[in-house]
């Protein structure tokens, strides 16, 4: 359609009133072909041959009409679920998620697509999870030592309290970043489970 849709605006320009009549006839035909696709929402169930290999059944918006692309969408809703996350994500995602379709297939390769980039996803995610995890454990160490060679040659209360205090501030914030490590894990993917 988009190809009759150009050739139709190309011809328009043209200067000669013969092609412009067909132009005019062709618009609103491509118009009506591009009407036959219906999208709809479509649960991918395992009577279809669309559930995904874990079990769940998604649904999704596709082209439910005659030659529609609903096992394709499907496929990559599946791939997109994927748990990979070690070693190359397209062993994992070929041997594991995508398995159940057959390689060279439409729908094998929109799992793969999908999975793949997921996979990839959820391991930068996880190394920059690592990079900042590491960053507050040294920035802790350092602020840990610091406040610990306070108290110790602290010669009044008020600078023994004062550093005592500054000790609890770095385990209160060493908690704090588990803590949040663990709430943006569940929240950002839902369950992936970092490899460290």
């Amino acid at each position: 359609m988009l190809v009759i849709m150009l050739i139709s605006i190309i011809i328009m320009k043209m200067k000669f009133n013969a092609k412009k009549g067909l132009v005019i006839f062709l618009i609103p035909f491509a118009l009506i072909v591009n009407v036959s696709a219906v999208f709809e929402s479509y649960k991918c169930v395992a009577a279809d041959g669309n559930q995904c290999t874990d079990g769940s059944e998604p649904t999704v918006m596709c082209d439910t009409g005659a030659g529609g692309n609903c096992p394709v969408i499907c496929a990559a809703e599946c791939g997109s679920a994927t748990g990979c996350m070690s070693g190359s994500c397209e062993s994992c995602c070929s041997a594991g998620t995508c398995n159940r379709y057959g390689a060279g297939t439409d729908e094998f390769d929109a799992c793969m697509n999908a999975c793949v980039g997921t996979c990839e996803v959820n391991k930068q995610f996880c190394e920059i999870i690592l990079i900042l995890q590491s960053i507050a454990v040294g920035i802790a160490v350092l602020m840990l030592t610091i406040n610990g060679f306070k108290w110790m040659t602290a010669d009044d209360a008020s600078g023994r309290t004062d550093a005592k205090r500054g000790v609890y501030y770095v385990f209160i914030g060493l908690a704090l970043v588990i803590i949040a490590f663990a709430l943006v894990n569940y929240l950002y993917i839902g369950e992936v489970t970092c490899p460290f």
